[in-house]
């Protein structure tokens, strides 16, 4: 079943002065969560999540945890609602998803709110081929058609999907893995929830990531560091070992934080501004404030 657009907003200042009473804990309390879904219609939305939370092998709310067995994977509304006031807050032009599922209706929504004041001004004044687009980077097809699916007609214009084999790689000495394709963008947020350890059965020297006792190990930020802005976020979803592993090997002045009640990473890049371009999203986008604080 598709989902619905949350409903429009007057102004953004109405959206700024309800984000401005939420920080990244407020989502780990039940009542401000509970109170920022109502804000954005994002409670009618969990009617339809509770619905599809019921086990269906062909639901993406499924977590393989072999390749012939599937187990029930939760929701967070905490973490749907997290991933909203982060888009809204940080007025992001681009979104980056490694994995499909209803964080992508999270997005596309928070993305329509944003095209409805900035599109013009964006446009015209930034770098961007397709400002306020989440682009979807999914190891399944299935997964894609249901993740699909679920975006209403007023959504579906801010999503795009992109299906990716998966690829068993080194960096240095170190196995992980890589998407075979990626969309041609540069985002400001990155959202790190895939693939799954099963996506790839390549081997090397006896080493597989098929078996459940591997865990996913994403290497794909890596390899694109360079070519991201100052102001550019990654939030990792659960997943500790991949952050490490990130934390571990990326170059630039990333400030991290681990939100351990949240179980959620994340990385921003605070560096100076790369040219005026920069500078200007970086004044648009954050006013000139880091969302992680410095020590």
């Amino acid at each position: 079943m598709a989902i619905s657009a949350r409903p429009r907003f007057r102004s953004f200042d109405a959206i700024a002065e309800i984000l401005n009473d939420f920080t990244l804990p407020s989502f780990s309390d039940a009542s401000k969560v509970k109170r920022y879904a109502r804000e954005f219609g994002i409670a009618a939305l969990c009617r339809q999540l509770e619905e599809d939370r019921r086990p269906s092998r062909n639901s993406r709310l499924l977590r393989a945890v072999s390749r012939t067995e599937d187990k029930p994977f939760e929701f967070e509304l905490g973490d749907l609602c997290r991933l909203h006031w982060l888009v809204l807050s940080r007025k992001c032009v681009s979104v980056l998803e490694f994995g499909s599922g209803f964080s992508t209706v999270i997005f596309s929504d928070a993305l329509r709110l944003l095209n409805q004041f900035f599109h013009a001004w964006v446009k015209s004044s930034l770098r961007t081929v397709t400002p306020f687009h989440v682009h979807s980077v999914e190891e399944e097809q299935r997964f894609l058609d249901i993740s699909l699916s679920r975006l209403s007609p007023q959504l579906r214009p801010y999503a795009s999907f992109y299906r990716s084999s998966v690829e068993l790689t080194q960096i240095g000495l170190h196995l992980s893995t890589l998407y075979a394709k990626l969309p041609n963008i540069c985002p400001d947020l990155i959202y790190l929830d895939g693939p799954s350890q099963f996506a790839t059965t390549e081997e090397s020297r006896g080493f597989s990531f098929a078996s459940p006792e591997r865990m996913p190990m994403s290497a794909d930020i890596l390899t694109f560091e360079f070519f991201l802005q100052p102001g550019t976020l990654v939030v990792v979803d659960g997943r500790t070992a991949n952050a490490r592993f990130l934390k571990a090997h990326l170059k630039r002045n990333w400030l991290y934080h681990h939100d351990c009640e949240g179980d959620v990473h994340l990385f921003e890049l605070q560096e100076a501004p790369l040219g005026p371009l920069n500078k200007k999203q970086l004044e648009f986008c954050l006013a000139n404030r880091w969302l992680l604080p410095v020590g």
